[in-house]
């Protein structure tokens, strides 16, 4: 078996990097200082919509047809500007994990905080699937009795 000279050549070099460090920590010099402050920025947005982009495809959607048909439901349930309501954040992302057969895994910020990804059909009712993802919470919001499942057929989560 012949050996690689660039192996050794590799060794070599880790070795000398790992004596400067030494070197220089033993001449009295510190560690490079991590950021001094975190800054924020305001978002603009209220809440975060993940739309699988590997699940779209796989069901022969076009690129950004999840988002915009979502994007044009909320539009929709928004109806003429209401001042300072944030709007949610529609954004593809890669796979997000389940991989069903004939849905479009999606997920949001209050969903991610249940352990849930919602399985959507393409095909569905826009309002449908905007308001299982979206629940109105406005002052003429219908209210869901208390302990009633948000989705009767998945039952209790497991950890």
């Amino acid at each position: 078996m012949t050996r690689d000279p660039n192996d050794e050549t590799r060794k070599d070099s880790k070795a000398r990097q790992a004596t400067l460090k030494e070197a220089k920590f033993a001449a009295g010099e510190t560690a490079p200082r991590p950021p001094g402050k975190i800054r924020y920025a305001r978002a603009k947005f209220g809440d975060v919509v993940l739309v699988c982009t590997k699940c779209a495809k796989r069901q022969g959607l076009p690129k950004g047809a999840m988002r915009a048909t979502l994007k044009r439901a909320l539009k929709e349930r928004a109806g003429p500007s209401k001042g300072q309501v944030l709007k949610p954040r529609l954004v593809e992302v890669g796979c997000l994990g389940p991989c069903p057969k004939r849905a479009v895994a999606v997920a949001t910020t209050a969903s991610l905080a249940r352990g849930r990804i919602a399985l959507i059909d393409p095909t569905g009712d826009r309002q449908a699937i905007l308001d299982a993802l979206l629940p109105d919470f406005g002052p003429k919001a219908a209210l869901r009795p208390s302990g009633a499942l948000e989705d009767p057929g998945s039952g209790p989560r497991t950890s």
